[in-house]
């Protein structure tokens, strides 16, 4: 497919960029030691970089005064046998008076932060004056911010809702972590990690000075439990892939899997809780030098965009994936892994922390999520070889250190935290960061326990091995779902090309081209195609006969870009979706009878796509996207509906001879009070006890506002096997005023399928239902020679 070939010509440059770049700097393998002081000066935003284990990174924005701080100790170290070995002027040995005098005043700094507490913390850190971003965390309802300052840090650095601690404060809070920190080190942000925990910490949401959550934290999930997709492909997962950028790929991703095939496959569940949460960030986001080195103009700021609308994705047990430290989510069960190495450089860091993490949480049953872009971030152009010297580790041993973890294994008779130092101690065995840090996480466990933190429980865990076969975390339902996802494709970063993406109506026409190749098509200029970005459309096969799929794709896609196919048999889907030109996302249920349909809707809402509305129909009608522009998002829609007597309903389906009333009694619901309100808000609408709405089932719109209550009694009312036509009209009755409910206007295509039918539903209608004629093959003629014709010439 075009799509296909595309990435794999991106891949290919990036490649060749490589080769480039390792002619240019001469990279070995040893690392390097050279320091890089930072200039840092007034309106300067750029990224100040320190190699080796003088190591910073800042990207500091408009500073307000022209203020510096080069009146603090700046300590410095060099590397001696992997081990830091400071100066006269910083940390020693101590004697017994020094002690005495250091616990006093550790007493009175810890006495100075004794009133601060809470459950959720945000920890950064900076050597700038407070940038704009900084100042919207700090105003991040429900939230406090710790900020970890160095030595190049304002002495005067204030900001209200901010705890700073400065280098002084954070020798004297007693954390044994402390004393292995050198200054001018992103590892400094061990001391607000601790801090953080020490003082009431439940959750730790960790980004820098130059990132904003835009959506203030609340698309993370933070409860116990949620439903979502699992991913079921390979043992490698690519987030910037799964969110719709297949050309791209972030810092630390193992360079030689980057063009391997990828995996569409999900199974949708109920789980428990990521327990790391990454959010991906839109602008520039966190990738290698050797993609800013091939697939960037140099000075050019980047602005990517991913799906923000794409549902969020859950790793399974034996699936690695890099993450960073730049907008990411951690549960009170996951905080032990937040602590930094200091003796592998700043831009392989937090990559390693993140992978010895994953191979660590499968060791309580937790794992790690990605979340849609929450944040923005902006970068200025600087030296991105320099930056390639600090990712040496990351081209040439991650694959190696990937395939350590995959085989590490810790003795069953052993703790968590003696299984996470086993690790760091072995990772320093096996060359993959220094002495030092196995002892920085001994100290690091120390201060956990000291604060009292809960060491998490170890449980069974079969090592994955060379299996292919991944284990998956404990379900927490007995439903499970297979899913194809494939998230709305964005633009990719193009640089020196002439080639101009197609996209909307060009594209549109494209696809009408490929499906009706054997026609003629005629089209007028046609401007200001309406399109549903925010929207989900759930397409429902009520059988598995699929022949239409790639009509319905060719209708709907220039209007949604998210579309989820529903019905039963998976292998009779693919064998028509390989036809289309991208893949298509499918939502496998085996529906059986038509009657319970509806549960393509509840379960795609399932899915957790970031969607502002679900529109839910059958593969057997149309809905007027050309021409009726006033539906309203806000309102529930539905079909044609009526009030149906219980006599009548008597006789179509004995279960509902007795009306709502008796229905109702046959099932508990948990919620007393919701069904409560559910019931009497039926009452008004009903105007009486013994009455049932009726009505279509195969269109259905909810906006956001309602979803949970319509997951909630769809659910309910399914368990009775209740017929949809009972189902949604009642259940919509139940949770808004019948009046606010926006019914549709529908219409009948003939079987001979006459044009006449076809203008009538464009210049009148909102839906249009079709004969079964129109799935046999020759319904292909019809939609060539009169529906596309008529919808793009009429638009």
């Amino acid at each position: 497919m075009l799509w296909g070939r595309f990435r794999k010509h991106l891949v290919l440059i990036s490649a060749l960029g490589f080769l480039i770049f390792l002619i240019a700097t001469g990279i070995s393998s040893a690392r390097g030691t050279k320091t890089y002081k930072a200039d840092i000066k007034k309106n300067d935003y750029r990224r100040a970089s320190y190699n080796g284990a003088d190591k910073y990174n800042v990207l500091n924005e408009d500073l307000g005064n022209d203020k510096s701080n080069d009146e603090g100790e700046d300590k410095h170290y060099r590397r001696d046998n992997e081990t830091l070995v400071y100066n006269q002027n910083s940390n020693k040995d101590r004697g017994p008076d020094e002690d005495a005098d250091m616990d006093s005043r550790h007493d009175s700094y810890t006495g100075k932060y004794q009133h601060i507490t809470g459950d959720r913390w945000i920890v950064i850190t900076t050597i700038a004056y407070p940038t704009s971003d900084v100042r919207f965390l700090a105003q991040v309802p429900g939230w406090k911010v710790v900020v970890v300052g160095d030595t190049k840090t304002p002495n005067d650095w204030t900001l209200p809702n901010c705890v700073y601690l400065s280098v002084e404060d954070q020798r004297h809070l007693g954390f044994k972590t402390v004393s292995l920190l050198p200054t001018q080190n992103y590892a400094r942000k061990n001391v607000g990690y601790l801090f953080a925990i020490a003082h009431g910490a439940k959750i730790i949401y960790e980004t820098d000075d130059d990132n904003r959550p835009l959506d203030l934290l609340e698309n993370f999930i933070q409860d116990e439990t949620t439903w979502g997709l699992l991913y079921n492909g390979g043992k490698l997962f690519n987030p910037y892939r799964h969110f719709g950028q297949p050309s791209l790929w972030p810092r630390g991703y193992p360079l030689s899997s980057v063009g391997e095939n990828f995996s569409t496959e999900y199974t949708l569940s109920h789980w428990k809780t990521p327990s790391m949460q990454q959010g991906v960030v839109n602008g520039d986001p966190d990738m290698d030098a050797i993609f800013r080195l091939t697939r960037k103009i140099t000075t050019s700021k980047l602005n990517v965009a991913f799906d923000g609308e794409a549902p969020p994705a859950l790793l399974p047990p034996g699936v690695f994936a890099p993450y960073n430290s730049q907008n990411t989510l951690f549960l009170y069960d996951a905080l032990w892994s937040l602590v930094l190495p200091t003796t592998v450089t700043f831009r392989v860091c937090d990559i390693w922390r993140g992978y010895m993490a994953q191979r660590l949480i499968w060791e309580m049953g937790g794992n790690l999520g990605f979340f849609p872009p929450n944040a923005f971030q902006v970068r200025n152009a600087h030296s991105y070889l320099k930056d390639a010297t600090e990712e040496k580790d990351l081209y040439f041993k991650t694959e190696r250190f990937v395939a350590f973890l995959r085989v590490w294994t810790c003795e069953s008779s052993k703790s968590f935290f003696e299984c996470m130092t086993q690790l760091a101690s072995d990772m320093a065995q096996n060359d993959f960061w220094g002495d030092t840090d196995a002892k920085l996480i001994s100290f690091w466990v120390q201060d956990l326990k000291a604060l009292g933190y809960k060491e998490p429980a170890r449980v069974a865990f079969s090592q994955v091995g060379t299996d292919s076969k991944l284990s998956k975390p404990e379900r927490q339902t007995d439903q499970e779902f297979r899913v194809k996802f494939w998230a709305s494709e964005q633009s990719p970063p193009l640089i020196y090309s002439t080639i101009k993406e197609q996209r909307g109506f060009t594209s549109h026409v494209s696809q009408i081209s490929s499906y009706c190749r054997f026609q003629s098509l005629e089209v007028n200029a046609v401007k200001g195609i309406r399109t549903y970005p925010h929207l989900l459309l759930i397409v429902v096969f009520k059988s598995p006969n699929y022949q239409n799929l790639q009509f319905i794709e060719t209708y709907y896609s220039v209007h949604f870009q998210h579309i989820v196919y529903c019905g039963a048999n998976k292998n009779q889907f693919e064998n028509q979706a390989n036809l289309l030109s991208k893949p298509a996302s499918f939502l496998e249920i085996d529906i059986g009878d038509r009657w319970i349909a509806q549960n393509c809707l509840t379960q795609a809402m399932k899915m957790r796509y970031n969607v502002e509305g679900y529109l839910y129909t059958d593969s057997n009608i149309l809905l007027n996207t050309w021409t009726r522009y006033d539906l309203p998002l806000g309102q529930l829609w539905l079909g044609n509906s009526s009030v149906q007597q219980q006599s009548s309903s008597g006789f179509m389906f004995p279960n509902l001879k007795d009306g709502l009333e008796a229905i109702v009694k046959k099932f508990k619901l948990p919620d007393g009070n919701r069904y409560s309100a559910f019931a009497q808000k039926l009452l008004d609408n009903l105007e009486s006890k013994v009455e049932l709405f009726n009505g279509g089932s195969e269109i259905a719109y909810v906006p956001k506002i309602y979803k949970q209550d319509v997951m909630y009694f769809v659910e309910h009312f399914s368990k009775l096997s209740m017929p949809g036509e009972f189902i949604f009209p009642t259940v919509f009755g139940g949770i808004e005023n019948w009046k606010n409910v926006h019914r549709l206007t529908e219409t009948y295509l003939s079987y001979d399928g006459n044009s006449q039918d076809m203008k009538t539903f464009l210049a009148l209608k909102d839906v249009l239902h079709l004969p079964r004629t129109t799935f046999m093959p020759k319904g292909r003629n019809f939609f060539c020679n009169t529906v596309f014709p008529l919808t793009l010439n009429n638009h």
